[in-house]
This record gives C-alpha cells, structure tokens and sequence, in this order.
C-alpha cells in the first residue's frame, strides 16, 4: 500500500513538473517511458540514457523528474526518460 501511494504521488509530482516546465518554456516537453526490468538500476538506466553524460548528474535528473526520494526501484515500475 505504502509503494502505491509513493509511486502515485510520484507520478503526481512528475506531472507538476512538466506542466509548470511547458509553462515557463512554451516549449512541449517530450519523454519516452521505460519500464523498470527486475534488477534493473537506477544507476544502469541513467547511464544508459546519456551515456556521455556524468552518470551521477543523470541519476539526479532522472530522480527529479520522476519524484523519486530514493534510488531504489521496483519492477514494473515507469519511469520518464528525456
């Protein structure tokens, strides 16, 4: 019950933040969706995102934009991917 509700105001919080994004931009913010494998990380999703990219710094952006208060991660689980 406690991992619904975190994933749900997750996804609420995701959704503030694109809106108020297209907000100050004017410009639509597109994602792609990817959904979590099991053993999947966090760490292996941002790297693989933006392999050229500081993998940490990656980490970070992705938490933001999904609502995320930890790293861990369940299966199933969706995430937003720039």
């Amino acid at each position: 019950m406690v991992a619904l509700a975190s994933t749900l105001l997750g996804l609420v919080f995701s959704l503030v933040l694109v809106t108020a994004s297209q907000a100050f931009t004017g410009v639509p913010v597109s994602y792609r969706t990817h959904v979590v494998r099991s053993g999947e990380t966090l760490w292996e999703i941002a790297h693989e995102a933006a392999p050229e990219a500081d993998t940490r710094d990656t980490v970070r952006g992705l938490m933001t934009l999904n609502g995320l208060d930890t790293v861990t991660l369940m299966p199933g689980q969706e995430l937003r991917l720039p």
